[in-house]
């Protein structure tokens, strides 16, 4: 299954890092992903249109041994500095296709990256997924990474998966904890270790698996 390309003009860290921390950080690049809510959640149509809780896969030991039971494939839409005194400290937005227990959703999220005087990267993040059932899980998320020679980012952390209000069967929120939607209810207070790796480009790849 193909879901729709998110477009993007490039925006790459790289550069930013280049111009931001030129008096004293020359060597810090960086990189990472957002979009407006309105334009993710417009994808809710074609969600519904090409999933199934059917897709949904059964988190079991046998499965996540070897597989993730969450991705994403995110682009950078946006950078902001926060902060040059005394840590630079960047704000990044990212957008994408994402998919949890096998079934298509998509993702938006915001990270916080401080630069370490050892050339790690410590980030702090959080993200809004939402189904093609219209259920919402959020995630928060914690990393130490580093810049690569090409470009590139790399990162590994923890994140903590929540549902942050119920659904009953017709679609609409409520607080009865029996009126979630069972598919995922597994994610909810999930901890979860996850690597991620983002190009030049601003192009991100997360896998993230369940803690055991």
């Amino acid at each position: 299954m193909i879901l729709p390309e998110i477009r993007y003009t490039p925006l790459r860290r790289i550069d930013l890092f280049l111009a931001f921390t030129s008096f004293s950080l020359a060597s810090f690049m960086m990189i990472q992903s957002v979009s407006p809510v309105s334009h993710t959640f417009g994808q809710t149509d074609f969600l519904q249109a090409n999933s199934s809780s059917s897709n949904l896969l059964t988190m079991n030991d046998d499965n996540l041994l070897d597989n993730p039971f969450y991705t994403e494939n995110t682009k950078s839409t946006n950078i902001k500095v926060l902060s040059i005194d005394a840590i630079p400290t960047v704000e990044v937005t990212y957008n994408g296709n994402s998919t949890i227990g096998g079934a298509p959703t998509q993702t938006i999220g915001t990270i916080v990256d401080k630069m370490n005087t050892d050339g790690t990267v410590s980030s702090k993040g959080q993200a809004i997924i939402l189904t093609a059932s219209g259920q919402v899980i959020t995630y928060r998320s914690e990393s130490i990474g580093t810049y690569n020679p090409d470009g590139s980012f790399s990162d590994s952390g923890v994140m903590v998966f929540h549902l942050p209000f119920k659904m009953n069967a017709a679609g609409s929120t409520g607080l009865s904890p029996n009126s979630t939607d069972t598919n995922y209810t597994q994610f909810d207070n999930l901890f979860g270790i996850y690597k991620k790796t983002v190009d030049p480009e601003g192009n991100g790849l997360t896998k993230v698996w369940k803690w055991r």
